[in-house]
């Protein structure tokens, strides 16, 4: 009872000490928990919708008892849908699970969708599917926000498709995406754990601090050692556990609220947010493990003396560099050699990842050290001089409270970074072949349409302003001139024009439309179909679906206008990395302010001894505010800008090793992010001042002087 009696029965400063550990300790485990359960709902979302990506083979095997299906992408005012054209026989070979497939001519809609139905004028969206079956059960959509549509068509209508194939299973499996979104997700997490597991380490450091003292002073009236580790461990492991059960209740006592969050534009389902009995039990017993070792490491490292004040940690070499070199030789490495590495590319990757920014964590004391011996040779006031010469000793202790910040400055520059890699619709011509009001449709190759019978299709469609065609003979696409000239407001002067780049003129360098080689277009197959509107919402949405019900338009491509298309095709990179990149940017910057604030006011109690000296010889108040701002600035504008320059040379490694895009001005994010981890400086400072203020005043500290 002795070791718990000296826990107990502390002074209130000692239980609120002992509650900012525990807090600091619960957040670390709630955010490893919060991780993993998600990497969970990941997993089990896309097993649950897996079977809108059925395994198919070749339709030259069709029987009369196979199921067709052909997969898609629709878009409705801006919103991606999902949807899955099928053919079912009635004692198919391949059944959709829980589910009866629609009869021909009928559609089965997700929940989400079919409130979107309802609430759009059918010419606008109904009528690309046909007559309404019945809604999707719940447990076969990845999200509540799914946009699925399941159509019913026969044999020949669903084979006619350019994506149709012979199911051979709607099985569920682990889709994941590719391995680009995998990787991506690996780096977030990795992104966020590192200052979590920071803000655990800090804390455990809080405690220890606080009461070194004490220790000491047991030691000193004549307690035993093994007496004085069991009054640390005790103390360690009650904190630890407390807050890993703080971690673990706030866990299942936020998952509905963490089931809002969207992830790849949809909200995840709170059942699938699951974490293991012995992910738990192995998150809590790390924790309370680390925070024992972290006291009994302490304990041996107090000294003998209740006034042994003096401090001095071993000069950082120059070898703690060589984790962050690693880290960048070996990102150079998968940037260069990319295309020729055995392992998946997301090993190398998140491994470079992790090294770099470990690295620079490790590396944080030396710059800490060459800062503060610069500083010390410049400090003439007496907090300088104060500063710089515990900077100088102490390095270490000096970047432990500026290391959340470190983390957090090299987290947020790397996404705000990334995210600019998305691809605009203006990136690739300044003269596009559609303008912004048209919406293009590609023609099934085998099909013989005419442009007077498109015309007198389309010609029942409010809205529309004009309905142009581009012609192929097998070999380019082509134009004719004076419909190039009204699409591109007389970009093109030659009779005939061939497009680059596709209909939607997708061309990084060059002009979308230069002079053809041929001379007449006689002989030549209508390829795709142009048609521009007068811009309204309404009409692109009718026009869309006037396109994707016209015979021979190849609806597997579907119908889109160029920001769509573009938007389509840049999603499964840059939107994902941005909506992974603005969650991590948020939360690393709310854990970097309690690191700071956790691991300032842990130095103030590991040196309350020495300014309760300063303040009974007549230290002035203000001069502990200014010690104590030399002391977070010095050790974070040493890194500051080689954590900022990495930070944009990792985005620029992980973005060109994923894909051949570049980087431009970062997200809007990192401004207002840079601007709150400042603000976050100058509070913590306010704050640190505060506490120290009280501990040097305090009556136990003076009664014992």
């Amino acid at each position: 009872m002795g070791p718990l009696r000296l826990l107990i029965f502390g002074t209130r400063g000692n239980w609120g000490r002992l509650a900012g550990i525990a807090v600091g300790v619960g957040i670390g485990v709630l955010l490893a928990l919060m991780l993993v359960a998600g990497a969970n709902a990941l997993e089990t979302r896309d097993i649950r919708a897996s079977w809108l990506q059925p395994s198919v083979s070749e339709l030259s095997t069709a029987t009369s008892g196979d199921t067709l299906a052909a997969r898609s992408d629709d878009i409705f005012g801006g919103n991606r849908i999902d949807r899955l054209d099928v053919a079912v026989p009635t004692h198919g070979n391949a059944t959709i699970p829980g589910m009866e497939a629609p009869a021909p001519g009928t559609y089965m809609a997700s929940p989400a969708l079919a409130e979107l139905i309802e609430n759009a004028p059918p010419p606008q969206l109904q009528d690309r599917y046909g007559e309404p079956a019945g809604t999707l059960p719940e447990g076969l959509l990845a999200s509540p926000d799914s946009l699925v549509v399941v159509v019913g068509g026969t044999p020949e209508e669903v084979s006619a498709l350019s994506s149709a194939g012979v199911v051979v299973s709607f099985d569920p499996a682990a889709y994941g995406g590719n391995q680009n979104y995998q990787t991506l997700a690996l780096v977030g997490a990795l992104a966020i754990l590192i200052p979590a597991f920071l803000l655990v380490a800090v804390s455990t450091t809080l405690g220890s601090a606080a009461r070194a003292e004490r220790w000491q002073t047991l030691r000193t009236i004549g307690a035993s050692r093994r007496f004085v580790k069991r009054v640390a461990l005790t103390e360690a492991a009650g904190t630890a556990i407390l807050g890993a059960t703080l971690g673990v209740g706030g866990f299942f006592a936020l998952r509905p609220l963490l089931a809002l969050l969207p992830v790849a534009g949809e909200r995840l389902v709170a059942d699938d947010l699951t974490v293991s009995i012995t992910v738990v039990l192995v998150v809590a017993v790390a924790v309370v493990i680390g925070a024992v070792l972290a006291a009994s490491r302490s304990v041996r490292h107090a000294g003998g003396s209740a006034t042994s004040q003096a401090v001095f940690e071993q000069t950082p070499s120059v070898a703690r560099v060589i984790p962050l070199l690693a880290g960048l030789g070996l990102f150079i490495l998968v940037s260069a050699f990319a295309g020729q590495i055995p392992v998946p590319l997301a090993v190398p990757i998140v491994a470079s990842f992790a090294l770099i920014a470990i690295g620079l964590l490790i590396a944080g004391p030396y710059f800490t050290w060459l800062t503060g011996t610069w500083f010390a040779r410049l400090a003439q006031t007496g907090d300088a001089v104060i500063a710089s010469r515990r900077i100088v000793r102490t390095p270490r202790a000096g970047f432990r409270s500026v290391a959340g910040l470190v983390a957090a400055t090299f987290v947020i520059t790397v996404f705000a970074f990334s995210a600019s890699a998305g691809v605009r619709a203006g990136a690739y011509t300044s003269d596009p072949l559609l303008p912004d009001d048209a919406v293009a449709a590609n023609i099934d190759l085998d099909t013989d349409i005419t442009a007077a019978s498109v015309e007198e299709r389309l010609s029942q469609v409010s809205g529309i302003t004009g309905v142009y065609f581009t012609y192929t003979n097998g070999e380019g696409t082509y134009i004719a001139g004076d419909d190039a000239q009204t699409l591109t407001d007389n970009a093109l002067a030659a009779e005939i024009g061939e497009v680059t780049g596709g209909i939607y003129s997708l061309t990084p360098d060059g002009p979308a439309l230069h002079e053809a080689t041929i001379s007449t277009l006689d002989g030549t197959r209508i390829s795709d179909i142009i048609v521009r509107t007068d811009s309204r919402a309404s009409s692109i949405e009718e026009t869309r679906t006037a396109l994707l019900t016209l015979e021979g338009v190849n609806r597997s491509a579907g119908a889109w206008t160029r920001a769509e298309f573009v938007a389509d095709t840049d999603s499964d990179l840059a939107t994902q990395f941005t909506e992974i990149g603005r969650l991590a940017i948020v939360i690393v910057t709310l854990l970097a302010a309690a690191v700071l604030a956790i691991a300032t006011i842990a130095a103030l109690y590991d040196r309350k001894r020495t300014f309760s000296l300063l303040q009974l010889i007549g230290m002035h108040r203000n001069t502990l505010t200014k010690i104590v701002s030399w002391e977070t600035l010095v050790p974070l504008l040493s890194i500051l800008a080689p954590t900022i320059l990495l930070g944009w040379l990792t985005a620029h490694m992980l973005i060109t090793s994923l894909s051949e895009r570049s980087l431009s001005w970062p997200d809007s994010l990192l401004g207002i992010s840079l601007a709150a981890t400042g603000l976050m400086v100058v509070v913590s400072i306010v704050l640190a001042a505060r506490v120290g203020n009280t501990i040097t005043r305090s009556s136990e500290n003076t009664r014992r002087e």
